[in-house]
């Protein structure tokens, strides 16, 4: 039960991912503002390269009254990614996918489609220009670690969309997003704190692929 809750909420970039920049706006000055940062904070990921992502991610459910806070760590380079918490760890190698579920030693291999790999990767977050969301600047804030950040506000436009708010804070000092917070219409919220990136590093491409040797015991169910 534990692990189908923590799957079903870790889609950590779902919120950029939907709509990160928008077209229209209602709030010219304001709004001018928000795709300001959010259009610097798209070249600063860019021009980070291949990187490690540490962060902390807290998870509340006001109807069943849950709350769960674990750390993880992301690993990308390109369209490929290595992410691990606590009861899972997932690679993708840019075509195939393995979730290794901890608790019970099983493996999941498939083949997502896009929408699949925009759920889960930060790279694929500033691909979706100009759709989707209206958004907002509501001004400076000072981070979880002290530091001035610029705060945007981001509402899908469609009603039916499980996402009905964003809140992300944009780093002052090098323009990387620092915190997200989704909020879903479930009333269940996710908060993403980033602890730390890790820029421009030489990542191998094994690093992104199911290693077998590593875990001879575990169950492999190929789905594809």
């Amino acid at each position: 039960m534990k692990m189908n809750f923590i799957y079903k909420n870790i889609r950590i970039w779902t919120c950029l991912s939907v709509c990160l920049f928008l077209s229209t706006s209602l709030f010219a000055q304001r709004n001018n503002k928000a795709k300001e940062y959010l259009d610097k904070s798209s070249a600063a990921f860019s021009q980070a390269g291949s990187m490690s992502i540490y962060f902390t991610m807290n998870i509340k459910d006001a109807v069943n009254k849950v709350t769960e806070s674990f750390d993880g760590k992301i690993d990308l380079k390109k369209e490929k990614f290595h992410l691990d918490i606590p009861d899972m760890e997932t690679w993708f190698d840019g075509k195939t996918q393995w979730v290794l579920q901890k608790g019970w030693d099983e493996v999941n291999i498939t083949e997502p489609d896009h929408r699949e790999i925009q759920a889960l990767n930060p790279t694929t977050l500033f691909e979706i220009y100009k759709s989707g969301c209206k958004y907002k600047y509501i001004g400076e804030k000072i981070d979880i670690k002290g530091k001035k950040a610029y705060e945007v506000e981001l509402t899908p436009n469609a009603r039916k969309n499980e996402i009905t708010k964003i809140i992300m804070q944009i780093s002052a000092t090098d323009l990387m997003p620092v915190k997200i917070h989704l909020y879903y219409n479930n009333r269940i919220e996710n908060i993403i704190h980033v602890n730390n990136y890790q820029k421009n590093l030489n990542l191998t491409d094994s690093l992104f692929v199911f290693d077998t040797n590593k875990y001879p015991d575990a169950d492999i169910i190929d789905l594809r």
